[in-house]
């Protein structure tokens, strides 16, 4: 009997799920890359999709909505840099490559999404669980290269941001701490909405896993002069 009862209620959530309406998905269905029985991965070219307000908020409405200088007041100017940086922009999110173009991502799980703020004295990752890393040092290299200093989790990392021609309002961002090296390819708040968005989208819960991009394949990058 309990075993009915179990593939009853397995089979009746099994089919809730299934029966999708379009508009149940966040944004428009432009491209399915993949379905399954809870949502789907797709590209949407609807840049005024609202969950494009998602990748870079509104600082002051998410300052003021967690309440975070009441709890962290060395930030309380943070969102109100002075020190010159020529013409790198201070707020970013990731940018990826699929298939041979760039997009950004709506992930399933939107804690995954952590834009990034540079203010005079920290890099800021502007999350529900958000956390931010002093800036030691830092030089302007160039007008479109800055160089930080930032103590990351205890330890000292070089971060190397070089702004490109292309992918347009992109920059490359290149960690190095000790003897491990990594990159990042970010796109800044202004040029978001230039990219079409893959979303993956399972409706009213978290998909099982976060969409897999390409390797970012360096050679095509342009950097600026």
């Amino acid at each position: 009997m309990r075993l009915l009862i179990f593939l009853t209620l397995f089979f009746w959530q099994f089919s809730s799920h299934a029966q999708f309406k379009e508009s149940d998905f966040h944004c428009r269905r432009d491209s399915i890359i993949s379905n399954t029985s809870f949502g789907s991965v797709y590209i949407t070219k609807d840049h005024d999709c609202p969950l494009y307000d998602w990748f870079c908020p509104n600082t002051k409405d998410w300052i003021n909505e967690r309440k975070i200088i009441d709890n962290f007041p060395e930030l309380a100017n943070a969102f109100s840099p002075k020190i010159f940086h020529g013409n790198i922009p201070r707020y970013w999110n990731s940018l990826y490559e699929y298939k041979g173009n760039y997009y950004v991502y709506g992930p399933s799980d939107w804690m995954s999404n952590r834009p990034e703020f540079i203010s005079d004295s920290f890099l800021i990752e502007i999350a529900s669980d958000f956390t931010y890393f002093p800036i030691k040092r830092q030089a302007l290299v160039s007008p479109h290269e800055l160089h930080l200093s930032l103590d990351l989790y205890g330890e000292e990392a070089l971060l190397r941001i070089r702004m490109l021609r292309f992918p347009a309002g992109a920059a490359l961002w290149e960690y190095s701490i000790k003897n491990e090296s990594w990159y990042e390819l970010k796109v800044s708040s202004e040029f978001v909405r230039a990219y079409d968005l893959i979303n993956n989208d399972c409706v009213n819960q978290k998909c099982f896993q976060e969409f897999q991009f390409d390797q970012t394949d360096l050679s095509r990058l342009k950097f600026m002069d």
